[in-house]
């Protein structure tokens, strides 16, 4: 994944590249801390769960209950 032109890299993430002196170390840790920041962003996709058994089912109440 790229950063895209609005990415702001996390205040928490600058302050400790700021304590790495060697450039190539620092680099390397944030290219890494950039990568998990937006892997982490990444929502997955949900699944409907279908009506009927095994799914949603209504109890006499109206509500809903996967429980049979």
């Amino acid at each position: 994944m790229k950063p895209g032109p609005n990415y702001r890299m996390s205040s928490a993430t600058t302050t400790s590249l700021s304590n790495i002196r060697d450039p190539e170390l620092r680099n390397g840790w944030k290219r890494m801390m950039i990568d998990a920041e937006l892997c982490a962003a990444i929502q997955p996709k949900r699944e409907k769960r279908p009506a009927g058994p095994g799914g949603y089912t209504k109890n006499p109440t109206g509500t809903a209950s996967t429980r049979n």
